[in-house]
């Protein structure tokens, strides 16, 4: 069995060490990984605790206020694959972020769709058991914890019940920060004062601790409550809030304001938020309609994903050892791929000898990676469907072509159409494809976002799109470059523009476009060739939480406001056309 290390911070009063503490328990009731768990104040410590365990995974609970010694560290040199915790981000910082020195970031938001294949998805949890419920208060009373910063907005609550009751109490627990620097005296004083300040009913009622719970202590807390509530001011690059795992999980109801750190629970319906209902109705409906997101929170179910995860990161290490030069798939095509990629360059010139006394000895790299990929990927698939988008001259679709795979080629050059006509005429058939291939095509396409779109749309869930593209780690708009190119791409370019753009595709590996060798040499520019391959996300792995793409949502839109006022087709899809491609 895998043997996993956690390791964490010393110092039991902060929120980041009490997570820590139940991620351990959590994962070690998911089976699939033997953890141990260490806490470290230095590398030094680490290496020790490493030396101890001899783990083939370890697990920071990092956070940089907690751990700033091990964004320094050479963590790599521990002789394991490195994982980190990503505390907070939103979906814009998760596709773009940098993992260094940890090999893959761990996120814990179930909205999140996994497009940059170094951030995992991992799922909330509460490693406590739900508590008895004792009975609820005479008094209707509404509870909150947290450490006291303005942000938690409890001047809020509490000017929301003294607008909404007359007799109401309000229990908030305060705990102290470990270090007075992170939350200093002064900040839990004026917090109190401005909820103080709040209430001016005498009705109602403060009550003010400073406990410092663990987790058992959070949720019986929070049981001892009519209702709790959390009423945080908006942070949109944070990530999801804790609080509301302890809420869910304590059996009681609550409500919320409507900030992205409770995005988690913007889709329940009834809403639990206080810009939609008050308080007492809310408390009223109870908690039914949350009962499946009670159960995840479980230690045995959201362990068991936190495992398969990196387990699954892990096989996703040995899948890219297995290609021809052990780089993966999305990397600059150097030498080093020429030689590796030999057999299937071979077979362009065993099956489009024509074609190939046309190409450029050193661009056949390209195809022939396109080829080997589609050959890895098509022995696991049963009749498979193949789309080759701008297949003129293309020596690899004319290879699967001349091996008996059905390929549907698009090109004006082909079959008359461009990507986007063929995507609006009847003969489309959307979700239908196995792989999508697309040969040093999309630096010459002005619109590449509009086209890598209707690409995924004509994948099957879970379907390969096989391109490559001209590369410059370096290139910026306005540097030299081949005339027949818009643009060559970055790993910036395709990891915060254009995967983005896709919505629901992920890249298939993580990138190493930057540690290849950019050796082509063409109309006066120096660049190089890069893999560029993803996948169409399944359901499972979307989950319930994604939302659709903008343009899919222009799509319906025009359609609809067509059919309202019944216009010709041809008006239609100029309509469509303008909204959804920015064009004419």
């Amino acid at each position: 069995m895998l043997k996993g290390l956690l390791i964490s911070h010393k110092g039991s009063h902060c929120g980041v060490y009490q997570f820590g503490r139940g991620l351990f328990e959590t994962v070690s009731k998911g089976g699939g990984i033997d953890w141990s768990y260490a806490e470290c104040a230095s590398f030094d410590e680490a290496k020790q605790a490493v030396a101890q365990h001899r783990p083939g995974a370890i697990l920071f609970n990092h956070h940089p206020m907690t751990m700033p010694w091990a964004t320094q560290a050479p963590l790599k040199d521990l002789g394991a694959r490195i994982f980190g915790l990503l505390h907070q981000v939103d979906q814009k910082g998760a596709d773009s972020v940098e993992t260094d020195p940890f090999e893959y970031l761990i996120c814990l938001d179930p909205t999140l769709i996994p497009r940059n294949p170094r951030i995992l998805r991992a799922p909330r949890f509460v490693s406590e058991p739900a508590p008895q419920l004792p009975p609820a208060p005479e008094i209707f009373t509404i509870g909150s914890f947290g450490f006291a910063t303005p942000a938690k907005g409890f001047d809020r609550l509490c000017a929301l019940v003294n607008e909404q009751f007359d007799r109401a109490i309000i229990r908030l627990n305060l705990p102290l920060h470990d270090d007075p620097k992170v939350i200093p005296q002064s900040m839990v004083d004026g917090v109190i004062a401005a909820c103080h300040k709040a209430i001016t009913k005498p009705g109602v009622e403060l009550v003010v601790t400073h406990d410092f719970f663990d987790n058992a202590g959070i949720l019986n807390f929070l049981a001892a409550n009519t209702m709790n509530a959390f009423l945080y001011h908006d942070a949109p690059a944070h990530g999801v809030s804790s609080c509301s795992d302890f809420a869910l999980a304590s059996g009681r109801p609550f409500a919320l304001s409507r900030s992205s750190m409770f995005r988690n629970f913007f889709h329940v319906s009834p809403s639990i938020f206080v810009e939609d209902r008050s308080l007492a109705a809310i408390a009223a409906e109870g908690t039914g309609m949350m009962d499946k997101m009670r159960a995840e929170l479980a230690p045995e179910h959201a362990g068991a994903a936190w495992n398969r995860a990196i387990i699954g990161a892990l096989e996703l290490d040995k899948l890219r050892a297995a290609t021809p030069d052990g780089r993966g798939f999305n990397k600059i095509l150097d030498d080093r791929s020429r030689t590796a990629y030999a057999a299937a360059i071979a077979d362009l010139h065993k099956y489009a000898p024509e074609m190939m006394s046309r190409k450029i000895e050193r661009a056949n790299i390209q195809q022939g990676f396109a080829l080997e990929t589609a050959y890895r990927y098509l022995e696991t698939i049963e009749n498979p469907r193949i789309l080759a988008a701008g297949s003129f001259e293309d020596t690899a679709v004319e290879a699967l072509k001349a091996q008996g795979y059905r390929v549907d080629a698009i090109d004006p050059n082909d079959n008359g159409m461009t990507l986007l006509e063929y995507y609006l005429s009847p003969e489309a058939r959307l979700g239908s494809y196995d792989i999508a291939l697309s040969v040093s095509v999309l630096e010459h396409v002005e619109q590449d976002e509009q086209f890598l779109r209707l690409m995924s749309e004509f994948l099957k869930p879970g379907g390969l799109a096989v391109l490559t593209v001209d590369f410059k780690e370096s290139w910026k708009p306005g540097d030299n470059k081949p005339i027949v190119d818009h643009r060559l791409y970055t790993t910036k370019d395709i990891c915060e523009r254009l995967m983005p753009a896709i919505g629901d595709c992920a890249l298939v590996d993580p990138p190493s476009w930057r540690e290849g060798v950019e050796d082509f040499h063409y109309e006066g520019a120096d660049y190089g060739f890069g893999g560029f391959v993803f996948r169409k996300l399944t359901p499972d792995v979307l989950g319930s939480y994604a939302r659709t793409p903008v343009w899919r949502e222009l799509l319906a839109e025009a359609t609809l406001n067509a059919g309202k006022k019944r216009p010709s087709a041809g008006d239609k899809m100029t309509t469509i056309r303008r909204r959804w491609f920015g064009r004419g």
